[in-house]
């Protein structure tokens, strides 16, 4: 009885450790796929992340480049912002935007044309020839034009479209 009765006390407790395995068995394998999801999401996140980044990044190149391009062309616009300042040309290669200043020594003309597959800028007397070889190149564009329709002075180059409010009127030019 005694013999009996062990093992039926073994059998029960084998029973009782195989029921205890099964339920640590599924816990583990619960756990590691609970893991494995938060590793796929985390992973899915840093690739949404880096995609979005490097699109910001490209947005934020073009942006750069445009800046670079139009920048210097807005800042002589609104450096010789003035009463019939700006005016239009034939330059060597289409249409010059020509910004006329004046002083007591004479009329100076900022010129900003097409030269080469460069936007350029060429400071001289009124009524000079042009002389591109002398300007300095602003940025490189197979592209510049502009056009002026109630105050607003739209340059356009490869890069992209400035607006340029001017300040003073102009008269049509």
């Amino acid at each position: 009885m005694t013999s009996e009765r062990a093992d039926i006390v073994e059998a029960f407790s084998s029973s009782a450790n195989h029921g205890t395995k099964k339920g640590v068995s599924w816990q583990r394998a619960f756990s590691i796929l609970l893991f494995s999801v938060f590793i796929i999401v985390d992973l899915l996140a840093i690739v949404v992340g880096a995609s979005s980044y490097g699109s910001l990044v490209e947005m934020q190149n073009k942006n750069d480049a445009r800046i670079m391009t139009l920048g210097p062309i807005i800042s002589s616009v609104r450096a010789n912002d003035g009463q019939k300042s700006v005016a239009t040309a034939k330059g060597p290669e289409g249409d010059a935007l020509v910004l006329v200043s004046s002083d007591a020594e004479g009329t100076y003309e900022t010129r900003i044309y097409l030269y080469e597959g460069n936007i350029v800028q060429e400071y001289a007397l009124a009524e000079s020839p042009y002389a591109p070889q002398k300007a300095t190149v602003l940025a490189s564009s197979s592209v510049f034009e502009f056009s002026y329709d109630d105050d607003i002075l739209n340059v356009t180059t490869g890069s992209g479209t400035a607006r340029i409010a001017l300040r003073s009127e102009q008269g049509g030019a």
